[in-house]
């Protein structure tokens, strides 16, 4: 069988839609997929899916969708989670007979439970790829709001000078002699959080990846509902609080 995903999103997102494809996969065990979306944040998808293709949503033929019909596709089935019906109408039209459609955005409960209640599947397990043998603490100070950042990432730092600094293309060094990973591909980022001690980080998509995986998280929350768009994770530790300013870095360091 052959099926079809579009779901084009964040990071975040797309790791919280990650139960309900494992959930696709294991009541279809002889299907594969394509995925069409964002291909560096879909390829995360490689771990746990069996998978033909992953394509651009911004890329023809697939940006087309947006306009009408595409020739015949030959897949079996067909899942959209997008606002708007419009790409599930016209694949409808380009010949899939099995095409669902459903928002993304829960209505109430966790972002991952509404999308497993729009497949009507079971919660799969929750996977466990750690890598046990290091001792590294990894820290991330980014997000992709500054809204969601903490701003006591560099008195941590100072504190655990040990500790490696995470940086993506858009966020500054704290100014601190710990050492830095950077210039890391998605899945070069992946490989680095499955093998250390401990992750801490902000509401970001690399905490709900690290979460994921089953690497030891702590996850910092603030204005964000954690009952709606928390990590999931066999050894997530959330700090939540009305206001970032308002967790200290001994109420972090107490989760070391």
């Amino acid at each position: 069988m052959r099926f079809l995903i579009i779901r084009a999103c964040a990071i975040g997102d797309f790791v919280l839609n990650l139960p309900a494809l494992r959930a696709l996969a294991a009541d279809h065990p002889r299907a594969r997929f394509t995925l069409v979306g964002y291909p560096g944040t879909l390829a995360l998808a490689r771990a746990f899916l069996p998978i033909d293709e992953i394509c651009s949503i911004e890329n023809t033929p697939w940006s087309s969708l947006f306009q009408g019909p595409l020739n015949a596709l030959s897949f079996d089935a067909a899942w959209v989670w997008m606002k708007e019906p419009i790409l599930a109408e016209n694949l409808r039209r380009s010949g899939i007979s099995k095409v669902f459609h459903a928002s993304p955005f829960p209505s109430a409960g966790h972002a991952a439970e509404h999308l497993l209640r729009t497949i009507n599947l079971e919660t799969p397990e929750l996977p466990d790829l750690w890598d046990r043998s290091s001792r590294r603490i990894v820290l991330h100070p980014g997000s992709g709001s500054p809204s969601k950042v903490w701003p006591r990432f560099r008195e941590l730092a100072l504190s655990l000078p040990e500790a490696e600094i995470l940086l993506g293309p858009c966020e500054t060094r704290l100014n601190v002699s710990n050492s830095c990973l950077e210039n890391l591909s998605l899945l070069q980022v992946v490989q680095e959080l499955r093998r250390c001690r401990l992750f801490i980080g902000n509401d970001s998509g690399i905490t709900h990846v690290a979460a994921y995986w089953g690497t030891p998280t702590v996850a910092l929350f603030g204005a964000t509902d954690p009952n709606v768009w928390g990590p999931m994770g066999r050894r997530v530790s959330l700090l939540h609080k009305s206001s970032l300013e308002d967790i200290s870095v001994d109420d972090v360091r107490k989760l070391l």
